[in-house]
């Protein structure tokens, strides 16, 4: 026998008498095996100590508790459960173990189906796993466990920070937890219902980045608080409530004017006679993009069709440019902003393409015999150089120029008519090569006068300065009583009428005749004054004020009782807003006229209008006065006319 084979004899002894002393066939007797105590024994139990897994029948017993009880949790070195064990329901699990027939076997085994590396061991009530490990209150979170049923995070999604680790604010919701202290479903997390972000957002760096802000359901809500709604997609909504928003701006588009202009082929600006522009609602805080498109290539809109409005200002020029051979001769432009629109056409012009007549403006015409009326002359299409056309009248309807000037790029121009004989109709012509247009005209009837006027005045004269006087005439059918009345002056920037003189008593005026007051420095040589006002006041002789009118007028200067008045020179308060312009010389006067055409060359003299009367009032100074170069008063003495 080999020596080898008697080495493996003496341990295999050792075991058998063991087995025979302690699986002895009497269960009665009280004390088994041979009297042999050794430490860790699973039998032989004549030292009746507990926990060695030997009963007193020698009978080799479970223990009731492994590892896992509740101070144990998984700490290596005093539980069954180590790497190194079996941890079967027979095995004993010590450190030493791992290694009987009963057992899982070798230290690399515990994989068998008896062994504890099944998908029924290390779980079972009695082992690691029961409720009372692995996730209770002293456990629950280590850096090694965390992830038993009662734990809450089902292992590596936990998230068991120390700081988490499954408090009652965790949830154990898995990753929307993020167990920070300022987690745990706060107000102040950014994922609550007052967050002001999707579901997708969550997070301290909400509302406000550019993929997030402005989503319909984030920007704006009612729980946002105005820090986020700011990106310019965004911004802006009804529903923002943001002081820091506001993104666009709140105008509208109200027009895109005018609605049908020019552009000539070839040019590139603004439209022509007039800039076709966009209009907002009102002037915009910051500068607004309107996008103009057009219906044809021929119209081209710079800038890709973007029209700035300057902040501060309500419009701006649509700038195009034009090419008559790209597409149709009419384009139509529309201007969008929002949901706002607005159309008009541009037509586009040949280089040199002529322009024809279209009308006269307006069609008939009023006017009084020496008055002026304007009249529009409008071609057809914008002409490329200035355009000279003819003017001429028929049936002695007035004068016109000989001709008006429509310039390069405009499409009309104006001019006068000057009203001829009382009564007369006819035409007013426009002709351009060999086209003609017309309007039809009619001069009416002398103004009729049933009132006193002041027909002549002199604020100076070769006596001097104070050497005036005031001619009333009365061009009505009846002696008019003039008794009591008052006549008044005020300096040509006053701002009452300071000199009151009252007429006397007596004073008539026969129908068509005279009556004349004068200053006491008045020198009338052959013509005397009916009435003398002496020093009441004296008239400027560069400008000033003088009116007539019954007893009740006041010194205001609009009066509606005053019954005529006459301002000149530098006056601000005459008829008509329009005083008699210029100075007579030292014996001239300010005269009424008889007629419309009347003239200081008819009224002096032998004119044809010198006994004529001076009935012609239009309330307006400048057209019915003339300035003589002599003057020739008159009194109730002299003859009627």
């Amino acid at each position: 026998m080999s020596l080898s084979f008697r080495h493996l004899l003496v341990p295999l002894s050792a075991v058998l008498l063991l087995l025979s002393a302690c699986g002895g066939d009497d269960p009665k007797d009280p004390v088994c095996g041979n009297g042999i105590v050794e430490s860790g024994e699973a039998c032989d139990d004549g030292n009746r100590n507990e926990g060695d897994r030997c009963n007193n029948s020698c009978q080799v017993t479970t223990p009731t508790v492994d590892a896992g009880t509740e101070t144990d949790g998984g700490v290596t070195g005093d539980d069954a459960g180590t790497t190194t064990d079996a941890g079967t329901e027979t095995d004993a699990g010590t450190t030493t173990d791992a290694g009987t027939e009963t057992d899982a076997g070798t230290t690399t085994d515990a994989g068998t189906e008896t062994d504890a590396g099944t998908t029924t061991d290390a779980g079972t009530e009695t082992d690691a796993g029961t409720t009372t490990d692995a996730g209770t209150e002293t456990d629950a979170g280590t850096t090694t466990d965390a992830g038993t049923e009662t734990d809450g995070g089902s292992g590596p999604v936990d998230a068991g920070t120390e700081t988490d680790a499954g408090t009652e604010t965790d949830g154990g919701s898995g990753p929307v937890d993020a167990g920070t202290e300022t987690d745990g479903g706060t107000t102040t997390d950014a994922g609550t219902e007052t967050d002001a972000g999707t579901e997708t957002d969550g997070g301290a760096i909400d509302a406000g980045p550019g993929t997030d802000a402005g989503t319909e359901t984030d920007a704006g809500t009612e729980t946002d608080g105005g820090t986020d709604a700011g990106p310019a997609p965004d911004a802006g909504t009804e529903t923002d409530g943001g002081t820091t928003d506001a993104g666009t701006s709140p105008v509208t588009l109200t027009a895109l004017e005018p609605a049908a202009t020019f552009a000539r082929s070839g040019t590139t600006g603004e439209t022509i006679p007039e800039s076709l522009e966009v209009t907002l609602s009102a002037p915009a805080d910051t500068a607004v993009v309107v996008q103009v498109t057009s219906s044809s290539p021929s119209i081209t809109v710079a800038n890709n069709g973007q029209v700035v409005v300057p902040a501060g200002a309500r419009s701006a020029a649509v700038i195009v440019t034009a090419n008559a051979a790209a597409g149709s001769a009419k384009a139509t432009l529309t201007a969008s902003l929002g949901s706002d629109s607005r159309n008009a056409t541009v037509r586009v012009l040949g280089e040199t393409e002529a322009a024809s007549l279209a009308f006269l403006s307006p069609e008939t015409v009023e006017v009084a015999p020496g008055k002026t009326v304007n009249l529009t002359v409008t071609l057809d299409v914008p002409p490329a150089t200035d355009t000279i056309i003819a003017l001429s009248t028929t049936g002695g309807v007035g004068t016109v120029p000989a001709s008006v000037t429509v310039p390069a790029n405009q499409i009309s121009a104006k001019f006068a008519l000057t009203g001829g004989a009382s009564g007369s109709t006819g035409t007013v012509v426009a002709t351009l090569n060999g086209q003609s247009v017309s309007a039809q005209a009619k001069v009416t009837s002398e103004p009729t006068t049933n009132h006193i006027v002041i027909s002549e005045v002199a604020a100076a004269g070769a006596g001097g300065a104070n050497d005036e006087f005031v001619e009333l005439y009365n061009p009505t059918n009846a002696e008019v009583n003039i008794g009591g009345w008052r006549l008044q002056y005020k300096s040509a920037t006053g701002a009452t009428y300071s000199g009151n003189f009252v007429l006397p008593t007596t004073a008539r005026i026969a129908a068509h005749g005279f009556f004349l007051l004068g200053h006491g420095s008045y020198v009338g040589t052959t013509t005397a004054a009916d009435a003398n006002w002496a020093t009441t006041f004296a008239m400027g002789a560069a400008g000033g004020h003088v009116r007539v009118g019954p007893a009740n007028l006041t010194t205001a200067i609009n009066d509606a009782n005053a019954v005529d008045t006459l301002g000149y020179g530098t006056a601000n308060s005459a008829e008509g807003a329009s005083p008699v312009n210029g100075t007579p010389a030292t014996g001239g006067s300010y005269e009424r006229k008889a007629k419309a055409t009347s003239s200081a060359a008819t009224m002096e003299g032998s004119g044809v209008d010198a006994a004529a009367g001076n009935s012609y009032d239009t309330n307006v100074n400048s057209a019915d006065f003339i300035i003589r170069t002599t003057r020739g008063p008159q009194n109730k003495a002299s003859a009627t006319e």
